[in-house]
C-alpha cells in the first residue's frame, strides 16, 4: 500500500464521488444537513485485509476517507 497523501484521486462531480484507479478504491459524497461527508463505497477484500491487520487500521480508512474529501472539496 502506498502513502495515502500521494494516492490519485478522479473526481466525478456528477457521481458525487472520487475513485483511486490505481488503489480501486472508491468514496461516495452524501449530504448531511448543510455538509457534505465521504464514506467509503468501494475497495477491494485485498487492501482491506491488509489494512484490518494493522493496528491503527481504522485510522487509515479515516485517512482515506478524510483524503478522498479534500480532493473533492478542491473541485467545488
Amino acid at each position: 500500500m502506498t502513502d495515502i497523501d500521494n494516492w490519485v484521486w478522479v473526481v466525478d462531480k456528477d457521481e458525487m464521488c472520487c475513485r483511486s484507479p490505481e488503489n480501486n478504491v472508491t468514496v461516495k459524497m452524501e449530504k448531511e444537513g448543510e455538509k457534505i461527508r465521504g464514506k467509503l463505497y468501494d475497495m477491494p477484500m485485498e487492501l482491506f485485509g491488509r489494512i484490518a491487520e494493522i493496528t491503527n487500521g481504522e485510522r487509515i480508512i479515516m485517512q482515506i476517507v478524510k483524503t478522498a474529501e479534500n480532493e473533492y472539496f478542491k473541485f467545488l
